[in-house]
């Protein structure tokens, strides 16, 4: 029993520091911005993430600082917060920082990125890239280094979706 405990805390460790996914080589390793430089909005607390879905969608990217694709990520992330300001709401998560919270959306290989659209009884609805909207995150989420138009094609859809919404 004593070496099931071992080998599941053992696999835990290694999915915890497995960390980032690409399939690009980082551009600069060098470039980190503080979050006080950052465009998109740096979330602590779950009730952040739900205040902002009071005003539109919430693209959330949840990376670290030591993790390079999550660096060569971030500036896209920050021009896509500056490109739908008043339209949407881009929030980033730091996994060293606020491992509690990401652990409740189950991040587990970053960077991990997915734009959450609504609440409906209790749950965050995610958007899908094409444009369905999803209760589970795993099925809607983006994992590693994206171009930008990825994620302009999932913010689109869910701000056309919350118009919808709205309308009816």
């Amino acid at each position: 029993m004593r070496s099931k405990i071992y080998l599941l805390g053992l696999i835990l460790g290694v999915v915890l520091i497995a960390g980032c996914v690409t399939d690009k080589t980082p551009v600069d390793d060098a470039v980190s911005l503080d979050s006080d430089e950052r465009a998109a909005i740096l979330v602590t607390e779950q009730q952040q993430i739900d205040d902002a879905l009071e005003n539109g969608p919430v693209l959330l990217k949840a990376g670290a600082d030591w993790c390079p694709p999550c660096r060569q990520l971030d500036p896209v992330i920050d021009e896509l917060a500056e490109d739908y300001e008043g339209r949407a709401t881009v929030m980033h998560i730091d996994t060293s920082l606020s491992p509690g919270l990401a652990s409740k959306f189950n991040v587990y290989s970053i960077p991990d990125t997915t734009v959450i659209v609504d609440i409906e009884d209790g749950k965050y609805v995610f958007m899908r890239y094409d444009g369905v909207k999803e209760l589970d995150r795993n099925k809607a989420r983006v994992l590693g280094y994206m171009e930008k138009g990825t994620f302009e094609t999932i913010l689109d859809h869910a701000i056309e979706y919350r118009e919808d919404v709205s309308e009816d």
